[in-house]
């Protein structure tokens, strides 16, 4: 006889058994004769429908961050509108309604969408149950869905999605380009999709894979409890990592956008700072650019890498590369800097003749001006296109300056990983005329990353870096990086020897007073760097004759073991190029480079001597709460100003893993709404571009040292029409 413990046992095994049986029973049922057994429901041949219903589950994409953690492209919550227009939808219960008025209906969902109301009103009025609104009311924000329903439409409903978001947009928009879905008839849609950019060229790095679930149904179209037949999970998209610093990325935005406002009539400007010992790109951008969130582009070319331009003298550096490198020339030689009669000799080559002799062109500097005999310092210094061509005349011989153009990759394509459509220079070196100008870089075409490879063999001792952006590549999942980008040379074009004296002619350049072409570029603040300008005639509508100009220049800094490149360029109608501010923004993004990457010094704060130094020791405050951050930065003895009215710190100044000194004045932004002018005496012109860059607000400086004063008021509220001015002693 059982126990009363053994009996309860037995029962209970019992009833598990009974269960079970009944389970492996019903299984079999549907899988053999096609009935559930608890509804009597007919499973397997209603119609022709199989009710073993598959649904997918989506893969979320990957992220993108800058080279600071700061996320650059996201996943949020998004809806697409459904409107059921017909009486006879599936499931018309007491409760449920169809879009009865659809005029009403339209005229009110139109504002709300920003469309058409006649083209919602057409689709109200398809023949079908059920209708989506068109790509209007595809994947729209939280805010339009809570405003459609507060109007407690009858018949309108929504189904949740995942939109692609860009925080800090326009941000490097033509390089990180954007994701959407694609949208067929009828309702379908496939997965988010990177159209163009990186978010194109990675996008099987960053798109995952679907999953799926699949389970029985009833003729309802119910899913019927215990009936799952499989589920495989989603693998969601690896995240991207760039190499792009955001306050860097705004203070290049800034000097592009200034080319434009400044009334100079420019079409485009574009540019890229470069990190000069590794290749790695910091900054990069073309101009007009666009907002990733509110896709309106009028033109996807990026000028830095899918079109070729004629750069002027910024390529002089390589034609005294090839002279210096072939050990015959030195720059204390003198050369006649007047007209330069082109023609050339038995074997083709390059001569200079006497004026009313036969010649096939006249080479003439900048503005047609002539210096007499000089050396080729000061021809470099002052542009000397005449001097260019002399090179190639006395120095080296141009089939072999042909090798060095190739050899400094100007005649094939860069290949940064994951920069797509990149163009391929434009040699054009056959006749003497076109070999002659291409000296100060007219009559070729390169591209903006192309001159800036070739820059970095000045910089690293005669190796060529090739320039990245892609820092690496994150499994989502499980942290395993499956990408990492570094520092790959591509190339020996010159000798240590001959990169080093072409840095000191640009040094020389830059602080040569008026020797100098690029005098108004030079900085201040005990900063030496070295330059150099171009200017080109552009063709425009097949001749040169319009007067569309480009301007650039390249910046070495500091000017001996230069740490980093700074390039831009703009086209526009003035040849001069002689405006203050474009300099002034421009001498913005050579400060914000150099003072976010350098150790402070007592030039910096007049209190340096008493403070402790943490060596890489900045923590990271980003994606953090303002409050937590505060509490961090006091634990370190910051002086943390908040910026904006955001839940999360979104960018922090000075950068994590920097050298700072306890005391030091910590900028973090939340978002750019909600700002207030904070108290900002006492705060060094480092900490005021830092403020700039963070916000986009623009700050006049007035003076050297600390701030003593400022215009508007501290605790005001401010945004990007602010005119912000600060006086310094």
């Amino acid at each position: 006889m059982l126990n009363r413990p053994n009996l309860r046992i037995f029962i209970l095994a019992f009833i598990s058994f009974g269960l079970g049986a009944l389970l492996i029973f019903n299984v079999l049922l549907i899988d053999v004769k096609g009935i559930h057994m608890n509804s009597g429901t007919h499973l397997t041949d209603y119609n022709g429908i199989s009710y073993v219903d598959k649904e997918e589950i989506r893969a979320q994409r990957g992220l993108i961050y800058d080279t600071n953690g700061a996320i650059l492209a996201e996943n949020v919550d998004a809806w697409d509108v459904i409107a059921y227009i017909s009486a006879n939808r599936p499931s018309n219960k007491k409760g449920i309604y169809y879009v009865a008025d659809k005029e009403m209906t339209a005229a009110a969902l139109a504002p709300i969408l920003e469309c058409d109301e006649q083209e919602l009103l057409s689709l109200l009025r398809r023949d079908s149950f059920m209708t989506y609104l068109g790509t209007a009311g595809r994947g729209i924000s939280t805010e339009q869905k809570e405003a459609i329903e507060a109007l407690n439409l009858p018949g309108i409903e929504f189904v949740k999605v995942v939109a692609r978001n860009y925080p800090f947009t326009p941000f490097s928009s033509h390089l990180i380009g954007f994701a959407r879905y694609t949208y067929v008839e009828d309702g379908g849609q496939n997965d988010l999709d990177g159209k163009t950019g990186l978010e194109a060229s990675l996008n099987n790095y960053l798109s995952g894979t679907p999953g799926y679930t699949s389970y029985y149904k009833d003729t309802g179209g119910n899913a019927l409890v215990g009936q799952q037949v499989e589920y495989v999970s989603a693998i969601n998209g690896n995240d991207v990592y760039l190499t792009l610093d955001n306050r860097i990325q705004t203070a290049l935005q800034q000097t592009l956008k200034s080319s434009h406002k400044s009334g100079t009539r420019s079409k485009y400007a574009w540019g890229i700072v470069l990190e000069a010992k590794t290749g790695k790109i910091l900054a990069y951008d073309t101009y007009p650019t666009y907002d990733q969130n509110d896709v309106n582009v009028k033109d996807y070319l990026d000028f830095n890498t899918m079109a070729t331009f004629e750069p002027g003298s910024i390529m002089k550096p390589f034609t005294y590369a090839a002279a210096i490198d072939q050990g015959k020339f030195s720059p204390d030689d003198t050369f006649d800097s007047r007209e330069y009669y082109l023609s050339t000799n038995k074997e083709g080559k390059i001569i200079r003749v006497n004026k009313g002799a036969k010649h096939i062109a006249i080479i003439r500097n900048n503005q047609r001006l002539s210096y007499g005999t000089i050396n080729f310092w000061v021809g470099f210094a002052k542009s000397c296109n005449t001097g260019a061509v002399t090179l190639l005349e006395k120095y080296v011989d141009q089939d072999i300056y042909k090798e060095y153009m190739e050899n400094f990759g100007f005649y094939k394509t860069v290949g940064s990983y994951g920069i797509a459509n990149e163009a391929e220079g434009v040699e054009n070196l056959t006749h003497p005329l076109d070999i002659a100008i291409s000296t100060y870089g007219q009559g070729c075409s390169y591209t903006g990353l192309q001159i800036m490879q070739g820059y970095t063999a000045f910089c690293n001792g005669g190796e060529m870096l090739k320039p990245y952006i892609i820092d690496k590549v994150v499994d989502s999942h499980s942290g395993e990086v499956v990408y990492q980008g570094g520092r790959e040379v591509v190339g020996t074009p010159i000798k240590p020897e001959t990169a080093e004296t072409v840095l000191q002619l640009m040094e020389f350049t830059a602080n040569s007073g008026e020797n100098t072409s690029a005098k108004k570029y030079t900085l201040h603040d005990g900063i030496t760097l070295g330059d150099k300008t171009g200017t080109a005639e552009a063709i425009e509508n097949g001749s040169y004759s319009s007067g569309l100009t480009i301007h650039s220049i390249v910046v070495t800094m500091p000017a001996v073991n230069p740490q980093y490149l700074v390039y831009v360029a703009y086209e526009d109608y003035n040849s001069l190029a002689n405006n203050q501010e474009y300099v002034r923004d421009l001498e913005n993004v050579i400060a914000t480079t150099y003072g976010l990457y350098n150790l402070p010094n007592e030039s910096d704060d007049p209190e340096v001597n008493d403070r402790q130094i943490y060596a890489n020791g900045m923590p990271s405050f980003i994606n953090h709460t303002p409050k937590f951050a505060e509490k961090m930065a006091d634990e370190y003895g910051f002086k943390a100003t908040i910026l904006g009215s955001g839940s999360t710190v979104l960018a922090q100044y000075p950068l994590p893993d920097a050298t700072v000194i306890s005391g030091q004045r910590v900028l973090l932004l939340t978002s750019s709404n909600g700002i207030s002018m904070p108290n900002m005496k006492g705060w060094s012109r480092k900490e005021l571009i830092a403020f700039w860059n963070l916000t986009g607000i623009e700050v006049t400086i007035r003076g050297s040292g600390f701030v003593k004063a400022q215009n508007i008021k501290a605790g005001q509220p401010i945004d990007n029409t602010s005119q912000i001015g600060v006086d310094l002693e």
